[in-house]
């Protein structure tokens, strides 16, 4: 049977898929590399921020985020060792409170 007539031959799966080459099946096994300067991940829930991220997040200066701290305003935050912490969701949930109560 040539090929001409393999084709005219009728199928019980409807029309066969074409054979694609091995370069074509191996490349689309090996994604392309991740560029190196992508951009960063979205904020992860448990995510931990450090002092100046919460002051860039706020846009306040550090020296506001201390304050409000010994005063007991601001989002909470916990000392991990003598590092000060804050999980990016109680950060976030704080400024929605505020937003919300005015």
């Amino acid at each position: 049977m040539t090929q001409r007539e393999h084709d005219d031959q009728p199928s019980l799966f409807g029309s066969v898929p074409e054979r694609r080459s091995r370069e074509a099946r191996l490349s689309r096994r090996n994604p392309p590399p991740l560029p190196v300067d992508r951009p960063r991940r979205p904020v992860e829930f448990q995510e931990l921020w450090d002092i100046d991220q919460v002051a860039d997040y706020l846009g306040v200066p550090k020296q506001t985020i201390y304050t409000w701290r010994t005063t007991g305003y601001g989002p909470r935050g916990f000392r991990v060792g003598k590092h000060l912490r804050w999980h990016a969701a109680t950060v976030i949930q704080w400024t929605l409170g505020l937003e919300s109560e005015q």
